[in-house]
């Protein structure tokens, strides 16, 4: 079994569907993509994986759990994360202070985690003072 499963997903906004009992798996420390063309479906089956979009049927396990009835803050404290391809930062706001945005839906201590993505990502360390909005677009990704 897959560590996080999307499985038979079916979604519609409003009366328009748009996934058609579509399944994802991902193992545990996988890097996933969803690669397809515009209109295939690729946001919103993160945000069905995600809580942020109700599934009208199918089903969303983590780790074996099903977790299709949490919510999205639910599902992000166990770890799921969407990197959207644009808008995924607050320009006005510095490196830093994006970074630090992640820390009020968690319950543990961010700092040891924004340490760890300056070591992942020194360029963000040396620009954490830096207004998002001068970041480039892969830059801004490394920061969400």
């Amino acid at each position: 079994m897959a560590y996080l499963e999307g499985k038979n997903l079916v979604a519609s906004y409003g009366v328009v569907p748009i996934l058609h009992e579509c399944s994802v798996e991902v193992e545990k420390g996988e890097l996933a993509v969803i690669v397809g063309p515009n209109g295939a479906g690729k946001s919103t089956v993160m945000r069905v994986l995600l809580g942020m979009l109700e599934a009208s049927s199918g089903s969303v396990t983590l780790d074996g759990k099903d977790i299709s009835m949490l919510s999205t803050q639910d599902r992000i404290s166990h770890g799921l994360a969407f990197v959207p391809q644009t808008k995924n930062v607050f320009p006005s706001m510095t490196v830093e202070e994006n970074l630090q945005m992640g820390g009020f839906i968690r319950q543990d201590d961010i700092n040891q985690t924004i340490e760890e993505v300056y070591a992942l990502f020194p360029i963000l360390y040396d620009k954490r003072k830096q207004l998002a909005e001068q970041l480039s677009g892969g830059q801004r990704q490394q920061v969400a």
